[in-house]
């Protein structure tokens, strides 16, 4: 199972009935390919005040200086021509820093696709 998670460039995780349940995100962006994209307004988005860079994450990284540069830097670098990832209930499976980068922007609305899961990837 950690040979798995290792090979996945980027996760999505989220706890369901007591587990931890990890979606490869680069497989949700595949199957979210010709799904229409929708303009939001980034307030409704309900990770916009919940900790979802330090809190969960399988480093168990902590907001220190260098990891706040690291998210910084990422949140300069984000490509603004993709939308956000969503699931059908709304909650966020990718485009953080995509987000933080249209707040500090000024914009009010983005672009989101939204998707219904599939069965996780891994279950721990």
């Amino acid at each position: 199972m950690e040979d798995l998670l290792s090979r996945m460039k980027h996760t999505h995780g989220r706890i369901i009935d007591g587990k931890r349940h990890i979606w490869d995100v680069e497989k949700l962006w595949a199957l979210s390919k010709n799904v229409p994209v929708r303009k939001i307004t980034i307030d409704s988005i309900t990770e916009l005040d919940q900790d979802c860079w330090f809190k969960d994450s399988r480093s168990r990284s902590i907001p220190t200086i260098r990891n706040v540069a690291f998210h910084c830097q990422r949140i300069i670098d984000a490509n603004m021509e993709y939308p956000i990832l969503l699931c059908s209930d709304g909650q966020l499976i990718d485009g953080g820093h995509r987000i933080a980068k249209a707040l500090i922007d000024g914009k009010s609305e983005m672009d989101a696709v939204y998707i219904t899961l599939p069965t996780a990837d891994v279950i721990q």
